[in-house]
């Protein structure tokens, strides 16, 4: 076999110095282009396996204690708001309704909290990310009685990154601590992953007459990389 292959290659080679420069240079365009064409394929065959372990995953969650589910496809976003709004495939007929909750899964099963339903009709809703300043819901600290106002002010922050505010002040916060929907909205469930309390501003409590202390939550969801989502109902 190795003669084999040593030997079409010797010839290859003697074939490739009897052409000239254009011609050479035909094969090389030829062949890259081939190249992009395989690269291309190889990148939507990736996503679609992506795509297929994300459903997968979804299709697999068991209905919560006192809500069930529908799964939907996004269908349609922004490319100016991409990760603020975006639409999916069911509507009013499979029973979804506005201000329900919107969640996606890691690999291993764990619900995390990505939005709500804004509006609804026959057969799509437009989600509202946490991403969204439009978006103003509570959020508790980890298992305290912590609780803060996701979206609170319009900052500027960076991607992924969600202002919370209306925190106690009297509480010791830290950072990469779990934040969770507190259950207080209709139709969210209690106790869904949203992310991780990345910063807290510090005060000096006995000098200060601050009854609140603002922060930033880091989501913990990867908005760009969804195609499916779970909605409770």
């Amino acid at each position: 076999l190795a003669a084999n292959t040593i030997a079409k290659n010797t010839v290859s080679d003697q074939t490739l110095l009897l052409l000239d420069k254009v011609e050479l240079a035909a094969k090389l365009g030829a062949m890259l282009e081939r190249n992009r064409q395989l690269t291309a394929q190889t990148a939507d065959t990736t996503a679609l396996l992506r795509e297929n372990d994300e459903l997968r995953t979804l299709l697999k969650l068991p209905p919560g204690d006192k809500w069930k589910h529908v799964i939907a496809e996004i269908i349609l976003r922004d490319p100016l708001l991409w990760q603020m709004h975006f639409t999916v495939n069911m509507g009013s007929d499979a029973g979804v309704m506005p201000g329900a909750a919107v969640m996606t899964a890691t690999v291993d099963g764990r619900l995390l909290f990505i939005g709500v339903v804004d509006k609804v009709t026959t057969h799509t809703a437009q989600v509202m990310t946490v991403l969204n300043p439009g978006l103003k819901m509570s959020a508790r600290i980890g298992s305290r009685d912590a609780v803060g106002v996701l979206n609170d002010s319009s900052k500027h922050l960076a991607a992924g990154m969600i202002p919370i505010g209306y925190l106690p002040v009297n509480e010791d916060y830290v950072t990469s601590e779990i934040v969770v929907t507190s259950g207080f909205e209709k139709n969210i469930p209690p106790g869904i992953k949203i992310g991780e309390l990345a910063t807290v501003e510090e005060i000096n409590t006995p000098f200060s007459n601050s009854l609140y202390l603002n922060g930033t939550v880091r989501a913990a969801a990867q908005l760009n990389s969804i195609r499916f989502v779970v909605i409770a109902k």
